[in-house]
């Protein structure tokens, strides 16, 4: 019994914080954004070259502009360029003819790539 006083007076003296209670408080914001935008790339591997894919191209640059948004926010700026590049590439108002296996390269490449800046763009909220 005398060991689960000891505890509880540890416990008393040092209240726990939200950081040792919960862990870390960064937030991860760009993953949502980025691993839409990265099933998006994935899904219109099927779509390239056919009207649909026009669908496909505002779905990919609007999510990289929001997950470029989330990245800006964090202040991760290593990993800015990543989701800028991929929304103009992907771009719908001033499309770049690109065809055949290197374009459907660069559809895993970018959603690889959103799928690491999303990941490692971590925001701390301000207390």
């Amino acid at each position: 019994m005398s060991g689960n006083r000891a505890e509880r007076r540890a416990a008393a003296r040092n209240p726990p914080t939200l950081a040792n209670r919960y862990g870390s408080r960064k937030q991860r914001r760009a993953l949502g954004p980025a691993v839409v935008g990265a099933v998006v790339l994935l899904g219109g591997l099927l779509l390239v070259g056919q009207d649909g894919y026009l669908f496909i191209r505002f779905g990919v640059s609007v999510l990289a502009l929001i997950t470029a948004v989330f990245v800006w926010q964090a202040k991760q700026w290593a990993w800015l360029p990543v989701p800028l590049v991929v929304a103009v590439l992907w771009n719908p108002a001033y499309p770049f003819a690109f065809a055949g296996t290197p374009f459907r390269l660069g559809h895993l490449v970018a959603a690889a790539a959103l799928l690491l800046a999303g990941a490692f763009a971590r925001y701390t909220p301000p207390e």
